[in-house]
């Protein structure tokens, strides 16, 4: 939740930054984001304490989290939308491009049955004709009569144009930066393009060493969609396949957060409970994170 709320602050302040601050460098990025991490810790240190601001700005902050992640359904759901209309338009471009072709031929045939007709001679197919055997030496076995009229061709046919669309799959059989890639998208806001990515290695490599954390990743990408569900399944995916990864404490509190929104908040209070029994070495960033949804949840 917090990693989407920076997001959210970072994405906010860009907006309103001059042209100056694009030749930032990575270093003073990553010193801002600090900062920022710092200012979110106190406020929910200040939150933990019941601080009425604090919590009426966390509520301020759940409800602008919100409406961003429906903006973004709907942003992706335009985006699919308008690649269909594309793919729609480019199909229709080339069917007609063909009938243009198919058109332009029929006319030369007609063109060429009419020029016949006009000097007389019979539209129809003639054999060649042969003189001789092919066995005798020197006898023209396919010689074909100058004096006949030739073969008028039947119309062309029509063939099925293909749409060639671009495949869903990777370049190769190297799927080891999928991960990668996938993170990138995620930090662009591509969460469609991630969520593919993330499934695709999942299937191809189920028991790779990092399918845990990638698993975690693939959650991230449901949960910012409002896809909770999904989100929940991913969390408990990355748990199952790496119980003590790096990712696993903050996958289940993830999952809590999840079930929250699902509306189970029995099971979420239950998941949130289990967690310092579960990870008693978790950071204190982890634990804050923690009673935070416990907050958030009323368990």
């Amino acid at each position: 939740m917090r990693a989407v709320i920076l997001s959210f602050i970072l994405l906010t302040a860009a907006a309103f930054m001059a042209p100056e601050s694009y030749a930032q460098s990575k270093k003073e990025l990553a010193a801002q984001n600090a900062v920022m991490a710092a200012r979110i810790d106190r406020l929910e240190a200040r939150l933990l304490t019941g601080d009425p601001a604090a919590e009426a700005l966390m509520a301020r902050m759940d409800s602008i989290e919100a409406a961003n992640r429906n903006l973004t359904g709907e942003i992706e759901r335009l985006r699919f939308e308008r690649d269909n209309l594309r793919a729609e338009v480019k199909a229709l471009a080339e069917d007609i491009r063909e009938q243009q072709e198919l058109s332009t031929k029929f006319k030369i045939h007609l063109d060429a049955v009419e020029l016949v007709a006009q000097q007389g001679g019979a539209v129809q197919s003639y054999a060649p004709r042969v003189y001789g055997g092919g066995d005798v030496a020197g006898s023209p076995a396919d010689y074909v009569d100058p004096n006949q009229p030739a073969a008028i061709a039947g119309p062309p046919t029509t063939r099925e144009l293909p749409l060639n669309l671009p495949p869903n799959s990777t370049a190769g059989n190297d799927i080891s930066g999928l991960p990668d890639q996938g993170k990138a998208k995620l930090a662009e806001g591509d969460f469609s393009t991630a969520q593919t990515l993330f499934q695709q290695y999942l299937t191809l490599s189920p028991d790779a060493p990092d399918a845990g954390e990638v698993s975690f990743w693939l959650g991230e990408t449901f949960f910012v969609k409002g896809g909770y569900a999904d989100a929940a399944d991913a969390y408990i995916a990355s748990m199952r396949k790496d119980r003590d990864g790096a990712k696993a404490p903050e996958a289940m509190i993830k999952l809590g957060a999840s079930l929250r929104e699902l509306g189970n908040k029995a099971q979420a209070c239950q998941t949130l409970d289990s967690f310092t029994a579960q990870y008693p070495g978790a950071s204190e960033a982890l634990r804050n994170r923690r009673q935070v949804e416990i907050t958030r949840t009323g368990c």
